[in-house]
C-alpha cells in the first residue's frame, strides 16, 4: 500500500484572466503562497513523508517549494503529473474553451484527453508503489490531473469532473493497493 496526498498548487497571479496551460511565467500569488502554508500544516499531522514530487511547471513548483521547505522535504520534478496539454488554447480566455472541454477520447482539438491524462498518472502511481511501498509521498500537481484520477479511483465518471471540488491549495489522499484499482479517497481540511 501506498498513500498519496495530492496537492493542487496554490492560486496563479493571472491578471489578464488567460488561459495559462504550460505557458511560463505564471507564478503563485500572494493568496496562492497562503493556500500552501495552510497545505503545508494539513499535511504536517501526517507525516512522515518519504518524498515530495511536482510537475516542472512553475506555479506547481513554487507551490512545492513552500510544502517542502515547511516539511523538511526535497523536491523531485515529474512531468508525468504535468498540467494538461492545452495547446490549442493557451492564451485564450477562459470563455474560449468548449464545455466540455475534457472528453474521454481526443474529440476536442488541441486539448488532452482524458485517458490520456489518466494513463500517465496511473503509470505514475504504479512506478510510485514500487517505488515508496507502504510510505506516504505529496505530488504537487493540477486540477485537471487531479480531478481525473480522483474520479478513477473513486469509481466515478468523467462527467462528474467539471463541478468537482479541487480548490487552489487543495489536499486529497489516497491509499492505494494498485495504481489502476479503485481506491480510498479522503479531501484533507
Amino acid at each position: 500500500m501506498l498513500t498519496i496526498y495530492l496537492v493542487r498548487h496554490g492560486e496563479v497571479h493571472n491578471p489578464q484572466g488567460i488561459i495559462y496551460g504550460h505557458l511560463p511565467g505564471y507564478g503563485l500569488s500572494e493568496k496562492g503562497r497562503q493556500q500552501l502554508v495552510r497545505a503545508a500544516g494539513l499535511l504536517e499531522e501526517h507525516g512522515p513523508f518519504q518524498a515530495l514530487y511536482a510537475s516542472p511547471l512553475q506555479r506547481a513548483q513554487e507551490s512545492a517549494q513552500i510544502l517542502g521547505d515547511h516539511l523538511g522535504l526535497g523536491l523531485t520534478t515529474e512531468q508525468l503529473i504535468v498540467e494538461t496539454g492545452v495547446a490549442g488554447y493557451q492564451g485564450k480566455p477562459f470563455s474560449a474553451l468548449p464545455q466540455p472541454y475534457i472528453t474521454e477520447e481526443a474529440l476536442v482539438p488541441g486539448i488532452e484527453c482524458a485517458s490520456s491524462i489518466r494513463t500517465r498518472f496511473l503509470d505514475w502511481a504504479g512506478a510510485m508503489l514500487a517505488r515508496h511501498a507502504g510510505g506516504k509521498i505529496i505530488a504537487v500537481t493540477h486540477r485537471d490531473p487531479i480531478g481525473v484520477s480522483l474520479l478513477h479511483w473513486m469509481g466515478k465518471g468523467l462527467d462528474e469532473l467539471p463541478g468537482f471540488p479541487i480548490e487552489p491549495g487543495g489536499v486529497y489522499a489516497v491509499r492505494l493497493e494498485t495504481a489502476a484499482q479503485a481506491a480510498q479517497v479522503e479531501a484533507l481540511g
